[in-house]
């Protein structure tokens, strides 16, 4: 009688396959590494965008509210906190005067606790005219 041979099996195709899932997954890796730091740079960037915008808004109004009284001595116009984000806005202006001509200081702040700890800072001085502005005759 013959003996029947068992095929021997080393064990090969495991390794091929396990080296494959290796690699598979360092790719998978990298690649949500880098979705999540563009992610986090998109974030700054719109928070940055958010705090320029707010710092210009509150330009407009120290303008709007100076030429509507002279007396305008400034204001902290926003400071809220979004409850589902935990973002922080702030703007705040001040009045100053020197030599005859009225200073707005702006400084707008966007940022704060939960998803986003850093907080990003703005200010702008605007020079508005003490007097009233006289029209030429036409």
């Amino acid at each position: 009688m013959r003996a029947t041979r068992k095929p021997k099996r080393s064990g090969a195709i495991l390794i091929v396959a396990l080296v494959a899932v290796a690699i598979f997954t360092s790719l998978a890796a990298t690649n949500i590494r880098s979705v999540l730091r563009h992610r986090q740079a998109v974030k700054s960037e719109r928070n940055m965008i958010q705090t320029q915008l707010l710092c210009e808004a509150g330009c407009d109004r120290a303008a709007s509210m100076f030429a509507m009284n002279r007396e305008y001595a400034g204001e902290v116009w926003l400071d809220q906190q979004d409850p589902s984000t935990g973002l922080v806005t702030k703007v705040d202006i001040r009045m100053e005067r020197k030599d005859g001509k009225a200073i707005a200081s702006v400084q707008a702040s966007f940022g704060g606790l939960h998803q986003s700890p850093q907080r990003i800072q703005r200010t702008r001085h605007i020079v508005l005219s003490a007097s009233p502005e006289v029209e030429p005759n036409r």
